[in-house]
């Protein structure tokens, strides 16, 4: 049995954390060894990252360069997942590993910002694809109404550039289509309402086991 890369993704205000999390939790619940990871992350140019996304305007090509390599850093260096050797190290030893964001948001994000794509995704081509991605997908005024509820607005969160990012994610998911990637869309919103958590967290976690069983790897703890 594999391990497994499942990238959740979808403009900010999405529910990205809240399920990847909750999408962990229910895979243990069922036994499969599965673990939580994010980008940015939590290391030097991830702390670097965050710090820049509290300015305005940052430039799309350093971003895009800093994000490739907190990237890297992830893969290959996170001594905070399983084995100590990042996500291609837990995915030696069988995890499911469940990544909130990837360089797939990288491509949609530093692309509506200016930076070309076919750069974008030439300098991320290090970075294997995902086995999975998870797209939930909300209006951008609702995803707009919860970031402005919980915290101050950071770059790249207003409704003119998240339009463009939509755009963008729907290009970049069908690519990553065509490159094997199973994608899973899931509908966070009934029209501008939000769904309920637990439906939203239902529709993710079925599509997910459907493609475990699919590929055969329901890896269940020993």
């Amino acid at each position: 049995m594999a391990g497994a890369l499942i990238a959740v993704e979808g403009i900010d205000g999405s529910g990205l954390s809240t399920h990847s999390k909750l999408l962990v939790k229910s895979l243990e619940s069922l036994g499969l060894r599965s673990v939580y990871t994010k980008e940015p992350t939590e290391g030097p140019v991830g702390k670097l990252i965050r710090s820049l996304l509290s300015t305005k305007g940052p430039d799309p090509y350093l971003m895009a360069l800093l994000f490739a390599a907190d990237r890297a850093w992830h893969l290959r260096g996170d001594e905070g997942l399983p084995g100590g050797r990042g996500v291609l190290g837990a995915l030696e030893l069988n995890y499911i590993v469940v990544t909130d964001r990837y360089k797939y948001s990288s491509i949609a994000y530093q692309g509506s910002a200016g930076a070309p794509k076919e750069w974008l995704w030439s300098l991320n081509s290090f970075a294997r694809e995902a086995d999975v991605i998870v797209y939930i997908d909300v209006p951008v005024r609702l995803a707009l109404s919860r970031i402005a509820a919980r915290r101050a607005v950071e770059a790249y969160e207003d409704e003119a550039f998240l339009l463009k990012v939509k755009e963008s994610f729907s290009e970049v998911l069908e690519r990553a289509s065509e490159a094997g990637v199973k994608v899973i869309r899931v509908p966070g919103s009934v029209g501008e309402e939000p769904r309920p958590i637990d439906d939203v967290s239902k529709d993710i976690l079925t599509g997910v086991l459907g493609w475990l069983q699919e590929t055969q790897r329901l890896n269940f703890k020993s």
